[in-house]
Parts: C-alpha cells; structure tokens; sequence
C-alpha cells in the first residue's frame, strides 16, 4: 500500500505568494521558493499556499497557524505546515529542509 502524499500548506507573508520577480522586486526569497514549492509538486507532495489578505485572520482555518501568530504575530510568517503540523516558520524554508521535511522515501535527487 502506497503512503499518502504529503500535504504542505504555506502560509506567506501578505501579498508574497506570487513569486513574481516583476514590478521591481528586490527580494530574491519568494522567486526562489516558489521554484522550490514546484520542485515539491514534482515530488508528489500536495501544495496549498495561503495569502493571509485572502483568507483574513482564519489563516485558511489551520490551527496551527492560528497559534503561530497569536504567540509570535505576524513575525511568524511565513509558516509551513505539513500534514497539518507546524514545522517551519520565520522564513522560507531551503530546498534541503523541504527535502529532509519530504523525508528519505519519498525525495528525490535535485
């Protein structure tokens, strides 16, 4: 019996989701890890990324992001979830830690 795909939400920073490097953006980081989001899809794993101007406060409903932000703010953000649990916030995470999240059975060499 095959395991589930790993379900990866991202919750970004308002108005960062795009990945867009257009309009004059100097940030290298959503670009990147909108690369390395894509990467994950091609892994199998499921990607759901959350725009909290979107979804408001509920931040999509995800408990954990819910208490995330009431412990840090919004300082917290970006947060990633996988499987519903919290495993990285403050920052987006590296390929490698995306890869050792995936977990050895499922990742892929790059």
């Amino acid at each position: 019996m095959e395991a589930a795909p790993a379900e990866f939400v991202i919750i970004d920073r308002p108005g960062a989701s795009s990945g867009c490097a257009c309009g004059g953006a100097t940030d290298p980081e959503p670009p990147r890890f909108a690369g390395d989001l894509e990467w994950l899809r091609w892994q199998g794993a499921s990607v759901l990324r959350i725009d909290p101007r979107v979804t408001g406060k509920g931040l999509g409903g995800h408990d954990a992001a819910l208490r995330a932000v009431a412990a840090r703010g919004f300082g917290a953000l970006p947060l990633a979830l996988l499987n519903g649990e919290l495993v990285h916030s403050g920052n987006y995470p590296s390929r490698a830690t995306l890869k050792a999240l995936l977990g050895p059975t499922r990742s892929q060499e790059t």
